[in-house]
C-alpha cells in the first residue's frame, strides 16, 4: 500500500494544514504554530515530533475540519517505519495471528470452550447474527441468555477484524485481513451481522470497505440499535428497570463513529433507567482507555500510564459505577484496576441488560484482565530492552 492509493482512500489532497487536529489533541498540548509545522511534517514525509509521541486515540480524525483522515496520516508514517525497521521482539506477543498471543492462549474453562465450539461453525446459525470479535471471545460468558437465544453468535478467531494491524500502522496487514474477510463472508447466507463491539462495528462498516476495499453483502448494525429496536418491538421484556447512577466512558471507535452513536449508548442507559453523567473531558473531547496507546512502542508503561489517566476522571466524576460499551476497554481498565482498588465498579452494557431482563451474570473480566497481564509480563515484557526486531 503506498502514498498514491492512499490518496484516493484517505483524502490526502483535502487537508490544509490549519495544525487544527494536532492543536486540539488532549494528549500532546501543541501551540497552533507547532501543530501546523508537524502536521507539515506528516505530509512531507519528514520526521515528526508527533510520530513519538501519538497515544493512537484516533480522535484528530473529529478534529479535523476538512476530513483529511490525519490520524491515518500518523499511520503512513508508522508504516512506512514498520517498513524499514520492522516491529520490536516484545510485539509479536501482542498481535492477532501469532502464537502465542495475549488472548487465544489464556485459560478458558468448560462453560467458555462449549461457547468457543458452539460459535464455531462453517454455516451461520441465522439470518442475523452476533460478530464477536476478539474482545468478546475472550470474556464470552457476557454473550449468553436470553438476547442471545434470538441473536446467535457466530464466528472465531482467525476471523478477527484486523483492528490491531490498523492501529498500528500495519497498513498492508490491514489489507490482506479485508480481502481474506470479503472471500470469507462472499460465501455465507447472512443478511445481518450485529456487533458488540464498537471497534469491530467502526472496522466492518467503515475502515475495511472506504479504506482496504472490503465488500460485505450484509447490513452492519451496532448492538444497542438493534437491541432498542427489538425493545420496541416487543421481543424483550424489561422485567426489572434499574436504578442508580453512573458514568459513561466512550471508546474512541465510539467517537469517530459520531455523536449520534455516542448519544445511543446514553439513550440505552436511561431507557434501562440509570441515571447517566459525564466526565469533565467526555464525547469527542473524552480521554482514551489506553489501549491503543501501546500502539507506538508496544510499551505496558504507556498502556498503564494512559488507561490509568482516563480511570481516574472515571472514580472522580459522578455516578456510581462505569458504564462501558467497548469490550476491549473493560478489558483495559480491569487490568490497571488492581493499581487503584478502591474506584467504582466498572459494568458492560451487556451485564445492565441481562440484570434488566431478569438474570445474573457471571463476571469475568477480572480474572481474565490479570491473566492477559500475566502473559504480557511473561512472554512481552522479558524483551522490553531487546533489539531485535520482526516482521510479519
Amino acid at each position: 500500500m503506498d502514498k498514491t492509493h492512499l490518496r484516493k482512500v484517505l483524502n490526502w489532497d483535502a487537508c490544509k494544514e490549519c495544525g487544527q487536529c494536532l492543536a486540539n489533541c488532549r494528549y500532546i498540548h501543541l501551540p497552533a504554530s507547532d501543530a501546523v509545522r508537524e502536521i507539515k511534517n506528516l505530509n512531507q514525509g519528514n520526521t515528526s515530533f508527533i510520530l513519538e509521541n501519538c497515544i493512537s486515540c484516533y480522535a484528530c480524525n473529529t478534529f479535523c475540519p476538512n476530513n483529511a483522515h490525519p490520524y491515518e496520516r500518523i499511520l503512513f508514517a508508522m508504516k512506512e517505519r514498520y517498513d524499514t525497521d520492522g516491529l520490536p521482539k516484545r510485539a509479536s506477543y501482542l498481535l492477532p495471528g501469532r502464537r502465542p498471543n495475549f488472548r487465544e492462549d489464556l485459560t478458558y474453562d468448560p462453560a467458555e470452550k462449549a461457547l468457543h465450539t458452539r460459535w464455531n461453525t462453517d454455516t451461520p446459525p441465522a439470518k442475523t447474527v452476533l460478530y464477536p470479535g476478539c474482545n468478546l471471545l475472550s470474556m464470552p460468558l457476557l454473550a449468553t441468555g436470553k438476547v442471545f437465544e434470538k441473536l446467535p453468535v457466530w464466528g472465531r478467531w482467525d476471523l478477527c477484524c484486523g483492528e490491531m494491524y490498523f492501529r498500528t500502522g500495519l497498513l498492508d496487514k490491514a489489507e490482506e485481513t479485508a480481502h481474506k474477510l470479503t472471500r470469507f463472508y462472499s460465501t455465507k447466507d447472512i443478511k445481518e451481522m450485529v456487533f458488540v463491539c464498537p471497534a469491530c462495528y467502526n472496522m466492518f462498516t467503515i475502515v475495511l470497505p472506504q479504506q482496504f476495499g472490503a465488500r460485505f453483502n450484509f447490513k452492519t448494525t451496532f448492538f444497542t440499535d438493534w437491541f432498542l429496536q427489538e425493545i420496541e418491538n416487543g421481543t424483550f421484556d424489561i422485567k426489572e428497570t434499574l436504578t442508580g447512577s453512573v458514568v459513561i466512558h466512550d471508546s474512541c471507535h465510539g467517537r469517530i463513529l459520531g455523536n449520534s452513536f455516542m448519544e445511543k449508548q446514553r439513550q440505552l442507559l436511561k431507557r434501562l433507567g440509570l441515571e447517566v453523567n459525564e466526565t469533565q473531558l467526555n464525547r469527542d473531547k473524552g480521554l482514551c482507555c489506553g489501549m491503543a496507546a501501546g500502539a507506538k512502542k508496544f510499551s505496558v508503561m504507556d498502556l498503564i500510564k494512559n488507561a490509568m489517566r482516563q480511570l481516574i476522571a472515571l472514580d472522580r466524576s459522578k455516578g456510581k459505577e462505569t458504564a462501558i460499551y467497548c469490550t476491549g476497554c473493560l478489558l483495559m481498565f480491569s487490568t490497571v484496576r488492581p493499581l487503584r482498588p478502591f474506584g467504582k465498579k466498572m459494568r458492560h452494557f451487556l451485564e445492565y441488560i441481562r440484570k434488566a431482563l431478569g438474570e445474573d451474570v457471571t463476571r469475568k473480566n477480572t480474572p481474565r484482565a490479570l491473566s492477559i497481564f500475566k502473559g504480557i509480563t511473561l512472554h512481552s515484557v522479558p524483551f522490553y530492552f531487546s533489539s531485535k526486531k520482526i516482521k510479519l
